[in-house]
């Protein structure tokens, strides 16, 4: 009856297990959703960009061309210009030659006056052009530092994102590892109170010898952790360390060699670490929210990134506790 009570708990507490993992699994998955959705609307955000990049880029082009297209069609019509003035010189000196006066005189000067001012018009223009085109490219020189500031910085936020993931990770897959190693400690504490209170039930009966006799634990801690009629009295741990250390005896069944055994130091050492679970867990619990909370503040990765280092990544591994031997031997001759 006994092994069968203990399997229906083991069942109960499997099944809660799964509960709870099932609820964070749902929870981890909606986030792994709004993450993805908030990559997409990145993705969308940068190819727009690039995209408007590109049409500024097209149109500067083009512009530049038109402006390149100008200059050399002012330059041309500059040098016919010239090429104008000087026939013009050249007839007129010729024509002066042959008549010093006459009608046609006034009219080369007034034309080389008028073709005087559209060559100075037109240097005008050439100058503001060639102004215009250096300020076009001092804009492409700004616009492109500007573009690889950002890709630098968005292989920055790519690298710290994925760093906070994995440790995320890790820092779940651990929390995960101490919750179950603190779930079989407590109910390894569980099984020793038990125990004793078995045994102590036992001495009390008719026809038993006295608790001294079959078992080396003091007698006020039996009273406390066990009082005839009454459910186990629950310790403080530093209650029971506190006895412990006042008796430090081993807690075993004299007639019964086969009897589950053990000393009041591995009960110390079994508390002691149960406590230091308790306080990694919740270190871990806290290390695992900050960067939840960092992951949501950050934007996602987006693109290829290089693998990190292991060490980097993963750090060192808890190392196996000098105990869990112990445990292992225990729950195997509980389960015998």
């Amino acid at each position: 009856m006994p092994k069968v009570i203990s399997v229906l708990e083991e069942l109960e507490d499997f099944a809660q297990r799964f509960d709870s993992e099932g609820r964070e699994l749902i929870a981890l998955q909606l986030a792994v959703q709004r993450l993805e959705l908030e990559k997409l609307d990145r993705v969308q955000d940068q190819n727009r960009s690039e995209k408007e990049f590109e049409q500024l880029e097209a149109t500067w082009q083009s512009e530049t061309r038109e402006l390149t297209q100008l200059v050399e069609r002012l330059k041309d019509e500059n040098s016919q210009l010239k090429e104008a003035i000087k026939e013009k010189k050249e007839r007129r000196d010729s024509v002066a030659l042959h008549r010093q006066s006459s009608d046609g005189c006034v009219e080369e000067i007034q034309l080389m006056l008028r073709l005087k001012n559209v060559i100075d018009r037109q240097k005008v223009e050439i100058r503001g052009m060639r102004r215009q085109l250096a300020q076009k490219n001092v804009d492409l020189d700004a616009m492109q530092q500007q573009a690889t500031r950002l890709a630098k910085l968005n292989a920055v936020l790519r690298r710290k994102h994925f760093v906070s993931k994995r440790q995320a990770d890790q820092l779940l897959s651990e929390k995960n590892d101490l919750e179950l190693m603190l779930q079989t400690k407590e109910h390894l504490i569980q099984q020793m109170r038990e125990h004793v209170c078995h045994h102590h039930h036992q001495s009390n009966e008719p026809g038993r010898t006295s608790p001294s006799a079959n078992v080396g634990m003091s007698a006020s801690m039996i009273k406390e952790l066990a009082s005839p009629g009454t459910p186990p009295v629950p310790l403080t741990e530093s209650q029971l360390i506190e006895r412990l250390n006042a008796d430090d005896k081993m807690i075993m069944d004299a007639n019964d060699s086969s009897r589950l055994h053990f000393t009041a130091q591995e009960l110390r050492d079994l508390l002691t670490e149960r406590n230091e679970l308790k306080s990694r867990l919740i270190e871990v619990e806290e290390e695992l929210s900050v960067y939840k909370r960092a992951g949501d503040d950050e934007p996602p990765v987006q693109g290829p990134i290089n693998r990190e280092p292991f060490e980097k990544i993963y750090g060192q591994r808890l190392k196996e506790s000098g105990i869990k031997k112990f445990f292992e031997n225990l729950i195997a001759k509980l389960a015998g």
